[in-house]
Formats: C-alpha cells, structure tokens, sequence
C-alpha cells in the first residue's frame, strides 16, 4: 500500500487521538523524538502536570511535543523554524500541498541554476525509465532542490528588506517544510563558503552574538554528494545530484492539523538564548519547568557555531534557574567538561545512553553516554514515575 501524506502522519494522528507522543512536523539535528526522551518526559508531566514547558532551544519541538505538553513556551535563534511553527499553531491548512507541486512527472523540464553564473541550464526532460522505479509515487532530483532552494532564499532576502507580502510568508513557510523533507536526513544546512558579517558561524545558524538573519538555506545533502563523486561538474548529469530520488510520503495531500491541534495553546518566539531571562517574558517558577536542550558542545555538527561562548550563556541560564527555583532538566554532551560543571551547580546527575548521528559511516555510529541534569525537581518522584513508564 502507497503511504500517504506527511511521513509522520499516522504517528501524529495516533498520538493526538490516544493522548501518545508526536512527532515532531520536521527533523532537525539533534531532536529530541526516540522513546527514552518521550518517556522522560511524560515522567515530568506525571509529578508536575500542570506546569508550562519552557524550552530555550526549541528547535521543531519534539521534547514538547513527545511529552503532549499542555502550554509550551518555545525559543530558537532560527527564524525559519520560529516562522514555520507559529503558521503550523495558527494557520495550518496553508502549509498543506500536493506532492505533484515539487516533484517530476515525465516530460517535465529539468533546470539547474548555476552556482557560480546564476545563469539556469535545460539538462533535458524527465523520461519514463526515470519515473519507472516509483510505481507511480512522487520523485524529485538534486536540480528541483535547488530551484525550489533558489525560491526560498528569495523570499528570505525579501524578508530580510521588509519588502515581502503575507502571501509569499505564507509560501516561504510552506518551502521550508517541502526542503527540509528533500534533504539529507532533514537536516538544516545555511552557510555559504565563506564566512561574512551576516555569517560568522561556518555550520549553521548561531545561538550567541549578533543574529545572522540573512544567511540563506544551503544543502546538506546534494553538494556534499558532488564531492563524493570527485567533484564533477554539476551539469554533467552525473552523481548522486541527478539521481531521482523518492519523495517522502508517497501520494496524498499533505495535512498538517494534527500537530496544529496539538499545539493549541503554545507560543514559539524568535529570540537569543542571553535574552531569555531579562525579556519581557513572564515567567513563573510556581508555574513554569525549564528543559534546556542546547547543541552539545565540542561535538561534531556544533563546534562551528556553537562555542565556548553558548556553552558559558547555557550554565548563567542554568545557575539563574537553579537559584530561582525553576524545575529545569539539561540534556547533553557526557563529556567531563560539561559535566562537572553542571554537577558544581548543584544540579543531579543521570547517565543516559544514545546513539551517535555525527559519524559519515553507520558503521561509526555506537552508543555513547548522554547527561541528564535536573535541579529543583523530586529525585525519588521523577525516578518512580520514569520507572512506572518504562515497565508498561
């Protein structure tokens, strides 16, 4: 059977219709969406049902949205994934589409912007051999990523002006969803070559320091497979760059309301990490617990773009939630660096175990240790409920 819709769809809707954990609506570098962070999280739910969830780093929502967080207030430095999650709470049935919009049937034209002329090359038509593998399921190569990549940036650059219509926002949201689902484990790639003003981080968007709001979206997926095939030109047709590639989901509208649904009731804001204390946010510790996801780091994947400096704005952040009695839970790198001083804040101290995405080979990626950090929270009440869930 042709799986429709959204790839997380049945999930989503399943976990809106059992009260069950959900998906996150798009996947980023280090989520947080497996069951052993689901399951910690409905434990923090169980001992403090009625607190509002407060993530710093907020990224596509899966500690929350894993957890069927009642009220969330999420943050991120990202103003596509802030946009994107405030149309999908307020305004989903604009983000829905039909696959056909953004892929390839035969006899459609392929075209391929130049990286370095902008200048936009006719490599021919798609042909039947092409569409054949798919069974009649949606398809997409390398140059349709990059002509819908092209749009996207465009839009952004507008945005960045003050010059763009609530129209083209609107379309703006809904590319960001269809090229996060065309890259390479929908991951978040915006740095060009070279660093600039507008982007002094070489990986990705940061989280400390001037915001970079007009870097545009690069890929993670299709330049780097150029590489991989000794650089060949990109309009040789050659590589992984021209190969069709499935479309996630298979046929079927794209429907976004069960996560809508689900996030009833919660606000997404564009803001710094060093704002969040000092910004007109009210904030309650009677009311509110803390879950403080940041990029872990000096790991691969963080340490072009978040440094030394993000990891010392996280322990103030941590230090001020601590002594102001805010229930606040910390996931990250188990290295003794970040550890200890985490533990010197008085914070508990529990040993997870994940896997490790960073490796290129699946062979390289093996358990490694995680910490889990929490302070004001009840050790005894927190590990019965964790452990009450665990066994069923």
């Amino acid at each position: 059977m042709i799986r429709k819709a959204h790839p997380q769809a049945k999930r989503a809707q399943a976990g809106l219709d059992t009260g069950g954990p959900i998906p996150p609506a798009v996947k980023i570098q280090g989520g947080k969406s497996k069951p052993l962070y689901n399951q910690i999280g409905q434990a923090l739910s169980r001992i403090m049902p009625d607190r509002r969830v407060v993530e710093p780093f907020g990224g596509a929502a899966g500690v929350s949205l894993g957890m069927r967080a009642k009220e969330a207030l999420l943050s991120d430095i990202n103003p596509d994934l802030v946009s994107f999650h405030n149309r999908l709470i307020d305004d989903p049935w604009s983000l829905e589409f039909e696959p056909e919009e953004f892929t390839y049937e035969v006899g459609d034209d392929i075209l391929m912007p130049d990286f370095k002329t902008d200048e936009v090359h006719d490599l021919g038509k798609v042909t039947q051999s092409m569409a054949d593998p798919f069974k009649g399921d949606p398809f997409f190569m390398g140059p349709k990523f990059y002509e819908l990549r092209d749009e996207f940036n465009e839009l952004r650059r507008k945005e960045s002006q003050g010059v763009i219509a609530q129209s083209e926002r609107k379309r703006k949201d809904q590319l960001f969803l269809v090229l996060q689902h065309m890259s390479m484990n929908g991951l978040l790639r915006y740095s060009p070559a070279e660093p600039s003003y507008e982007n002094k981080w070489a990986g990705s968007l940061g989280f400390a320091g001037k915001e970079p709001i007009n870097q545009p979206m690069e890929s993670g997926f299709f330049e780097m497979m150029r590489e991989r095939n000794q650089k060949l030109p990109i309009n040789e047709g050659k590589g992984n760059t021209f190969r069709p590639q499935r479309f996630a989901g298979g046929k079927g509208k794209w429907e976004m309301n069960p996560w809508s649904q689900a996030m009833q009731g919660w606000e997404y804001t564009h803001r710094p990490l060093r704002d969040l204390m000092t910004s007109d946010i009210a904030l309650d510790d009677k009311a509110d617990q803390f879950i403080v996801d940041p990029p872990y780091w000096g790991e691969q994947g963080a340490h072009t773009f978040f440094g030394k400096e993000g990891q010392d704005q996280t322990l103030a952040l941590l230090e001020a939630l601590k002594a102001s009695g805010f229930p606040t839970t910390i996931y990250n790198s188990f290295s003794p660096d970040v550890v200890e001083p985490v533990r010197d804040l008085g914070f508990d101290i529990h040993e997870l175990s994940r896997r490790d995405q960073n490796s290129g080979k699946a062979s390289g990626r093996g358990m490694k240790p995680e910490l889990m950090g929490q302070a004001n929270i009840d050790q005894t009440a927190f590990m019965n409920a964790w452990n009450n869930i665990r066994q069923g």
